[in-house]
C-alpha cells in the first residue's frame, strides 16, 4: 500500500519516492532562478542615493549649496571690483564645496561600519571593489554637478553684479580652469575615499583629512629649512594652483601629481587592500 504527500511517494517501507523531492529540489535550488548581481549603473546611482539621502548628507549638500551663494554675494557686495569677474566668481562659489566634498566621500565609506550597512553591502555584492567603484563614480557625478552649479551661481552672481554696477569682465569661465576645477574635485573625492577605508572611523578620517596639511602648514611657515620642501609635500601648497585663474606651470604640475599620488593614490590603494581582508561583524 502507498500514500502520496507532498508530491512524494512513500511506499509501504516508509520511503519516500525520488520523483517529487527532485522537483522541489530543482525548484528551491535552481541557479538560473537566483537573483543577479546588481550592474555597475544600479550600484552607482545606490551609492550616489546613499551619499545625498542620508541626514548628514542632506546637511553637508544643504551647506555646500548656501556656501555657493554666500560667498558669490560676499564678492559681489563686499569685495574689490577686479574680484566682481566670472572666473572669480567661479572660484569664490566652489569655497565651501572643496572643503566638504571629501568628508561626503568619507562618509559614503564609514557609514559601512559606522551605520553597520557594510554586512548587506558586501553580502549582496561579495566583490568588494566593485562597491568602491560604485562610490566613486557616485562621487565623480556629485562633484561635476556641484562644479556645474557653480558656474551657474557665479554666472548668477555677475548679473546681480552688472545690475548694481558693480560688474568686470565678461560672462565667460576659461575651459582650463573648469578643467583643472573638476580634476581638483576628482582628486578630493578619491582622497576621502582612501582615508575612510583605510581608518574606516568617519572622525579619524575627517581629523586626518584636515590634520595633514594644517601639520604641514605649521611646519613649512616656523621651520625655515622646510618652507621649500613643504612647497612639494604640503597639500594645500602644492594643489593650490587648481584653485586659481591662471597658467600652470610644468613644476606646478610635478607637485600636483606628486601630492596625488601621495594622499589620494596611496591611501586609495591602501585602503582598498586592506578591505578586501577586513571582516565586518
Amino acid at each position: 500500500m502507498s500514500t502520496d504527500i507532498n508530491a512524494g511517494t512513500y511506499t509501504d517501507s516508509g520511503t519516500r519516492g525520488q520523483t517529487g523531492f527532485r522537483q522541489s529540489a530543482e525548484a528551491v535550488f535552481d541557479p538560473a532562478g537566483a537573483p543577479a548581481a546588481p550592474s555597475g549603473r544600479v550600484l552607482t546611482l545606490v551609492e550616489l542615493r546613499k551619499m545625498t539621502d542620508t541626514r548628514s548628507g542632506r546637511w553637508l549638500m544643504a551647506v555646500i549649496v548656501a556656501a555657493m551663494f554666500g560667498m558669490v554675494c560676499l564678492v559681489v557686495f563686499a569685495g574689490e571690483k577686479g574680484d566682481r569677474t566670472t572666473p572669480e566668481l567661479f572660484l569664490a562659489s566652489q569655497t565651501g564645496m572643496s572643503l566638504l566634498l571629501p568628508v561626503v566621500a568619507i562618509l559614503s565609506v564609514t557609514a559601512e561600519w559606522s551605520q553597520r550597512s557594510g554586512l548587506t553591502t558586501f553580502a549582496l555584492v561579495p566583490r568588494r571593489s566593485r562597491v568602491i567603484q560604485a562610490k566613486l563614480q557616485a562621487g565623480l557625478i556629485l562633484s561635476a554637478v556641484f562644479v556645474a552649479l557653480s558656474a551657474v551661481v557665479a554666472w548668477g552672481g555677475h548679473a546681480l553684479a552688472l545690475a548694481t554696477g558693480n560688474a568686470d569682465g565678461g560672462w565667460g569661465i576659461p575651459p582650463a580652469l573648469a578643467g583643472t576645477r573638476l580634476l581638483d574635485c576628482a582628486v578630493s573625492i578619491v582622497t576621502g575615499i582612501g582615508f575612510g577605508m583605510l581608518l574606516t572611523s568617519p572622525i579619524l578620517a575627517i581629523l586626518a583629512l584636515y590634520a595633514v596639511p594644517l601639520v604641514l602648514g605649521i611646519l613649512g611657515s616656523t621651520v625655515a629649512a622646510l618652507d621649500g620642501t613643504m612647497e612639494w609635500l604640503n597639500p594645500g601648497q602644492a594643489l593650490s594652483p587648481l584653485s586659481e585663474d591662471a597658467g600652470i606651470s610644468a613644476t606646478e604640475w610635478v607637485r600636483i601629481a606628486l601630492n596625488c599620488g601621495m594622499f589620494a593614490v596611496l591611501p586609495f590603494t591602501g585602503g582598498l587592500l586592506a578591505l578586501r581582508h577586513r571582516e565586518f561583524k
